[in-house]
């Protein structure tokens, strides 16, 4: 376990030059009509990847084989050790929801090298806002029509979207082509199972990081390469932080566990129990309890919620969010985070107001409870194909080929997240950075919020009720008492 941050920064600071020069030349391009995307370079040890040569890109995300480029003949491809039949033509529309320019740019490039093995499957990609995607393809299953054919779902959703037949079970097609479970991070593949069946073919995976800014760090006396390692050294460290304007208001806020975070994160790291052994949702476990205290304090110390909400609402995205603007010294955020930092490439005010610097951040495993043990908590995605897709063989095809380890390695050196194909995650080009190792180690200590089939949205009874403790409406016991007992409802009608 490592309880310092490995930063690395010279040589984050070229690979961030690398990563910037090959988004702003693909954005360049597209500026221009041409959207022509090479993939990135594949390790040695991988299969080729598509030449820059052999692929374009249209405009509205489509790939297709250039005139000069070595197209796929044989009736069956490779991928990183993955078959394909290239024989299977057809089209394929794949929902996504990352719109920013470098994970726009990374899908894009995935559809590329996979249009290069497939050439007789026509494949778009199209964006939907993330708070949209589950809901339009959700309707479109139940109107029987316009759902995409392959959707990237939120793998932790995926059992129970599967067990109200939202998505196709892709088990015969796995064991028919020899998709091995054993690829992959074992709870990435857990979280795709429904009844000991896949439902979807784990794509990425993530663990949560504290950020935090060495500048900031640096201007109070805290040692900019000691982060907080527990919930007591992240108070002392929020506090000695915080930074206030004549009037009152914070110009810097230490920290807080709701930006960027919610009450799952921080009750999952202080070993909250959600399920029981018979299956049942839990809200009112101690720890829930005990988490929803200790986030309290940081509210009440902002001045409650009403203003905890007022400043959450003056941020946007990168590089105009708490972090990269300089308002709030840690923030908890997914390991994909560096690549908008490496692209950005933020500067923030001086401490003494002679103009800006470079951000300095480096990033840390999330602080745990004094009382408690290390821990990470991970989400992540996994590709599926919704139930009534007319394009189910291409889909497939296509699902194969974006989950092998030439193509989630090329996402992951662009979008700095987490393959959950084990070896490409390990690839040589990600390995050599120390913010990279620590962030797969924190893998070693992940958990994921369990799937309940008795109440699968038992989240949403803490939820509801979160802010009335937070504003002091409800007493947090009773509070969860009472999401326990809404709980209990659902799974009684459940059990009839």
């Amino acid at each position: 376990m490592f309880r310092r941050s490995l930063t690395g920064m010279s040589m984050l600071r070229r690979m961030s030059l690398l990563v910037l020069i090959a988004s702003l030349s693909s954005l360049l391009l597209s500026a221009c009509g041409d959207a022509t995307t090479a993939p990135t370079s594949a390790p040695a040890t991988t299969a080729a990847a598509t030449t820059a040569a052999g692929v374009a890109t249209t405009a509205s995300g489509a790939a297709t084989t250039a005139a000069g480029g070595a197209a796929t003949t044989a009736a069956s491809a490779s991928a990183s050790g993955v078959k394909m039949n290239a024989s299977i033509s057809g089209k394929v529309e794949l929902w996504h929801f990352w719109s920013s320019p470098v994970r726009r740019n990374a899908i894009r490039r995935v559809v590329a090298i996979c249009q290069q093995m497939l050439p007789n499957i026509k494949i778009t990609e199209t964006f939907k806002p993330f708070g949209d995607i589950y809901t339009a393809n959700t309707a479109a299953v139940a109107a029987g029509t316009g759902m995409p054919d392959v959707l990237v779902e939120d793998r932790p959703r995926l059992p129970a979207a599967a067990a109200n037949n939202i998505e196709t079970n892709l088990q015969a097609l796995a064991t028919r082509d020899g998709i091995d479970s054993k690829a992959y991070y074992p709870f990435t593949w857990d979280q795709t199972l429904y009844k000991g069946e896949t439902y979807g073919i784990p794509f990425s995976t993530d663990t949560r990081m504290i950020y935090y800014n060495k500048n900031a760090f640096k201007e109070v006396g805290l040692d900019p390469e000691k982060p907080p390692t527990t919930w007591s050294e992240l108070e002392a460290a929020a506090a000695k932080l915080d930074k206030k304007n004549a009037d009152g208001t914070y110009a810097r806020l230490g920290f807080n566990p709701l930006i960027n975070g919610n009450w799952d994160v921080w009750a999952t790291v202080n070993g909250a129990n959600y399920v029981n052994s018979d299956g049942k949702p839990v809200a009112n476990d101690p720890k829930v309890i005990e988490t929803l205290n200790w986030v309290k304090k940081f509210v009440d110390k902002f001045g409650g919620y009403a203003s905890l909400d007022k400043l959450r609402a003056t941020f946007t995205a990168p590089p105009n969010d708490a972090f990269m603007s300089g308002k709030v010294a840690m923030v908890v955020d997914i390991n994909g985070y560096v690549s908008q930092l490496n692209f950005y490439r933020p500067q923030i005010k001086k401490a003494d107001g002679s103009g800006n610097e470079a951000l300095d951040w480096g990033i840390a495993n999330l602080p745990y409870n004094d009382t408690a043990q290390p821990s990470n908590y991970s989400g992540g995605f996994a590709l599926s194909i919704p139930r009534g897709s007319k394009n189910q063989d291409a889909a497939w095809e296509f699902i194969k080929c974006a989950t092998s380890e030439n193509a989630v390695a090329s996402w992951a050196r662009d979008t700095y997240e987490i393959p959950a194909n084990i070896k490409a995650a390990n690839d040589a080009t990600l390995t050599a950075d120390p913010n990279w190792v620590l962030m797969l180690n924190a893998l070693k200590t992940t958990k994921t919020i369990p799937f309940a089939s008795l109440y699968a949205n038992y989240g949403q009874e803490i939820d509801k009720r979160q802010r009335d403790v937070y504003e002091g409406k409800k007493d947090t016991e009773a509070a969860m008492d009472e999401a326990q007992a809404a709980i209990d409802a659902e799974v009684a009608k459940v059990k009839k």
